[in-house]
């Protein structure tokens, strides 16, 4: 057979693009299969404030609420403010005036720790600031040591000078892992800040993971070292989720794939928000399910007042039974493996991208029910091949390819779509097949570990939202199936009604492509209702898939075959395209299982699908109702 026609060539490539998808994808679903740890930690000063208000020993806390999947302990790093306010450590924090230490060369300004010279204590703080600020200097009084910092008061006020060692202790005792936490110290650089965390480590073999705290990296701009020491000593660094941190990526990318997520909400936002305890729970059971995020930092709930422990324990138990209903173990969780770009996956991203931009431009010109001859369809194979190459070897191709692959795919599903209003079912299922070969394609080739950790975000996000709708448009007044062409709507009268509902739609896409990161967008009032839906279903479907797009489809073919509102088709039109839009991109979020993925973009096709159809049954029974009444009154 020398020809087949060209939509049956399109729909082989792209059965072939998601065959060699698949195949890329086996390692990540195998991943994503095995790394199920997930463990809650709480801070150690907590766990002392738990212990204090209810007359138990820390052990004993300790003890019930690691039964509650509590597997580590944040421990801290004071600085000056910390260390001047009080701490657990046996000794006095000041200026030399302050502590009463009259030494030559040193300034009454000076900061200085004044330490019991019997103290066990005295060996570990001294020898870990001495590492990390080389410049310190240690006199010997009459019972105590003086131990001066290089720098005055105001300089220490937020620089993390010493750990807390009794909690490293503690830790050690009970063997519980432990999540240290350096802060920024202006006088350490990165060297010293890496020795430092050595000669903890080498000390406190429980060290398991470090969480830097404050607004700069310790060490930074040199984090080189930090990352070396992080490797050697077998320790893994975490991100706190929308938390920005200056020098946070550089390390984690050095560091990497020895990254794992943490989540947390802080105590401001849970009271400004007024967050509830069902919240914080769905918001916990999001993190690990949604994204991946293996690490939860709990808190005793700060608005409750009394009984903290009771409330902060039947917390610990209900988010803990929500995650293992889900198939989630609780250990101390694993890094991610290491998993690179495949060929494969190169090569669906190519093939999607030739194929759907070869048939837009059929489509363009008319010619999509042509014949394609074996010639055609070897030089189409042939510049998949090489393009797959070039973005195997050239990351800058590979950045730009992403974004017009997800585009062209998410454009060809919705055109799919929109023709078969003849037989709605074959529409939907083309539609969604389209949707499902480019978005495997892109989560083949893209969805490497350091994309999956945030490290190398998808730089197509936007394009893939925007320029299907786009492209749309310009196919349905190259076509006219917009009833017309450009020159057409350029010389006639505005119509009102047209420039209003194309506003609606420019203003729905630049709000779209504003909220596609995440909920920082999002009002209250919807969080709620997603939160709702998701309850309803195993994975909430995308607001613009389910409410949006689909409905709008739906509605469209219901209008083309009443041959209704000829004239304003194409706001429904680029309003359906919206749907397929966000159904690629939701293959995007690399930090997301695949299998999620999958989940969210069926809810949303069939809940979308199902409510488009309820709409449409309902503007008939409107209608033909008012219809039925106008017969009444003419027949009067």
């Amino acid at each position: 057979m020398k020809e087949i026609t060209r939509r049956r060539l399109l729909l082989l490539a792209l059965a072939a693009s998601a065959m060699l998808a698949v195949l890329g994808l086996l390692p990540r679903i195998e991943d994503e299969k095995s790394n199920r740890n997930v463990a809650f930690v709480v801070e150690y000063k907590d766990l002392l404030s738990l212990a204090l208000q209810n007359e138990m020993k820390p052990s004993s806390v300790w003890q019930e609420i690691h039964a509650l999947g509590v597997i580590g302990l944040s421990v801290q790093e004071y600085t000056g403010e910390e260390l001047a306010f009080g701490s657990p450590l046996p000794l006095r924090y000041g200026s030399a005036e302050a502590l009463g230490i009259k030494i030559g060369g040193i300034t009454t300004d000076n900061a200085a720790i004044l330490i019991d010279a019997k103290s066990r204590y005295f060996e570990p703080v001294s020898s870990y600031i001495r590492i990390k600020m080389p410049k310190t200097r240690i006199y010997k009084t009459r019972n105590n040591y003086a131990v001066f910092l290089p720098g005055d008061m105001r300089e220490f006020k937020f620089s993390s000078i010493v750990p807390d060692f009794p909690a490293l202790e503690f830790c050690m005792k009970n063997g519980i892992p432990i999540l240290f936490r350096p802060g920024p110290c202006t006088p350490a650089g990165g060297r010293d800040v890496a020795e430092s965390l050595h000669f903890l480590a080498s000390r406190y073999g429980q060290i398991k993971n470090i969480i830097p705290s404050g607004l700069i990296v310790p060490g930074y701009p040199d984090v080189a070292p930090l990352a070396d020491v992080l490797k050697r000593d077998s320790i893994s660094l975490s991100e706190v989720e929308f938390v920005k941190q200056i020098g946070d990526t550089s390390l984690a990318v050095k560091v990497a794939p020895d990254v794992i997520p943490l989540h947390s909400l802080t105590r401001d936002e849970i009271i400004s928000k007024n967050t509830s305890r069902r919240q914080m729970e769905e918001r916990f059971v999001r993190a690990v399910h949604e994204r991946s995020v293996r690490l939860i930092m709990m808190h005793p709930y700060d608005l409750q007042m009394g009984n903290r422990l009771g409330v902060f324990t039947e917390d610990l138990s209900a988010t803990k039974a929500a995650l293992e209903a889900r198939g989630y173990r609780f250990a101390w969780p694993d890094t991610m493996k290491n998993r690179t770009a495949p060929m494969t996956g190169a090569f669906a991203c190519a093939i999607s991208l030739i194929f759907c931009f070869w048939f837009y431009c059929a489509r363009i010109r008319g010619a999509e029910d042509g014949l394609a001859t074996i010639k055609e369809a070897l030089c189409l194979i042939a510049m998949s091949c090489v393009l797959s190459m070039v973005v195997w070897k050239i990351p800058q191709a590979a950045r730009m390819m992403g974004g017009f692959c997800g585009a062209f795919a998410a454009a060809e599903a919705a055109l799919t779509a929109l023709e078969r209003h003849d037989k709605p079912v074959f529409g939907a299922i083309g539609g969604l097949f389209a949707v499902a070969a480019g978005g495997l394609s892109i989560a083949s080739f893209y969805g490497t570990t350091f994309a999956a950790l945030r490290l190398t975000p998808f730089s197509g996000v936007k394009l893939t939202l925007l320029l299907p709708p786009l492209l749309l448009l310009a196919h349905d007044l190259k076509r006219r199936v917009h009833p017309e062409s450009v020159s057409e709507i350029a010389t006639r009268p505005a119509v009102w009604g047209e420039l209003m509902l194309v506003g609606l739609v420019m203003a729905a896409l630049v709000v779209m492509a504003l909220r596609s990161d995440n909920v920082s967008n999002v009002p209250a009032w919807e969080i709620a209702f997603r939160d709702f839906v998701e309850r309803m279903l195993v994975v909430r479907p995308r607001t613009k898939e389910f409410l949006i797009g689909y409905p709008a489809l739906v509605i469209y073919w219901y209008m083309v075959r009443r041959g209704w509102a000829i004239h304003y088709r194409e706001v429904l039109r680029l309003a359906a395209s919206l749907a397929f839009c966000s159904a690629v991109n939701t293959f995007c979020h690399f930090h997301t299982m695949l299998w999620l993925s999958l989940v969210r973009v069926l809810n949303g096709w069939w809940l979308g699908l199902l409510l488009g159809f309820v709409f449409a049954a309902a503007i008939s029974f409107f209608f033909n109702t008012i219809k039925k009444q106008g017969e009444m009154l003419g027949a009067r």
